[in-house]
């Protein structure tokens, strides 16, 4: 179930093999020392916690329980090491939002330098015990003398994946409708404010790093296409197909620089 966000959108189709409503959100707080938080929502739609609770009360053996294990804090605790050297984890606490269910887990960070992150990587909550790792490579943070550089890395070649589908069929696009409640969202918030930055999608002292919002893809006729074209495809093809697709915006400036 894990799919990574890399290079923010390339391989964002692969988002699409989770049923129902998604949502995830990553927020990135960054004080003046290089200290911060790092705050990984994920809300599951009615749909999908339903399908999960079935294939927990049908039982079968390992990983047949896949709501305990999505409310595991015990998981997100190993999981801190993934996001870098010294990251570690804060708090987990369990949300309900509009008939789904969810979980906010906070890790601190005591310098940003040493932080490994990429957009997507909240969908760990939904892996399960025995599936591989599909990590690619994470945005690098250089922090000095009050000034952040995020360099994206391209995502690596996946001779998996196959060729990026053209054109989808009428039942294709009909069948993506199911998707259209989910979201995806990655941000940067700068605690202590902002002075300058060249960053594309600016808020105040929140800039927004990646989101995509399904339901805005799907109801353009050319949108949905456009985002499978990306699979496969280094980051300036990426945000090339995907420019100016309602619904979803994208840091576009490599390296962002905020001071």
């Amino acid at each position: 179930m894990k799919a990574h966000i890399l290079g923010f959108f390339a391989g964002l189709v692969m988002l699409l093999v989770l049923p129902g409503c998604l949502q995830i959100e990553q927020t990135i707080k960054l004080k003046k020392d290089g200290s911060g938080t790092l705050i990984d929502q994920v809300i599951l739609g009615p749909q999908m916690v339903g399908m999960m609770e079935m294939a927990a009360a049908q039982g079968g053996g390992e990983g047949a329980n896949p709501m305990a294990d999505f409310f595991d804090e015990a998981k997100y605790k190993k999981n801190a090491g993934k996001y870098g050297e010294g990251v570690e984890f804060e708090k987990m606490e369990k949300v309900e939002k509009n008939g789904g269910k969810g979980v906010v887990v906070t890790y601190k960070f005591a310098d940003i330098n040493k932080v490994s992150f990429e957009p997507g990587s909240a969908l760990d909550a939904l892996q399960q015990p025995g599936q591989p790792d599909q990590a690619g490579e994470p945005a690098k943070f250089t922090f000095k003398d009050g000034k952040l550089t995020v360099d994206f890395p391209d995502p690596p070649e996946n001779p998996e994946a196959g060729e990026a589908v053209e054109e989808l069929d009428p039942q294709a696009a009909a069948m993506m409708q199911m998707f259209a409640d989910m979201s995806l969202k990655a941000k940067l918030v700068m605690v202590d404010g902002i002075k300058k930055t060249n960053a594309t999608h600016r808020d105040g002292d929140t800039i927004t790093l990646m989101e995509v919002d399904f339901k805005k893809v799907i109801a353009d006729p050319d949108g949905l296409s456009r985002l499978q074209k990306t699979q496969n495809k280094k980051r300036d093809e990426a945000m090339a197909l995907l420019d100016g697709v309602d619904g979803v915006k994208f840091e576009k400036n490599d390296p962002l620089t905020v001071e």
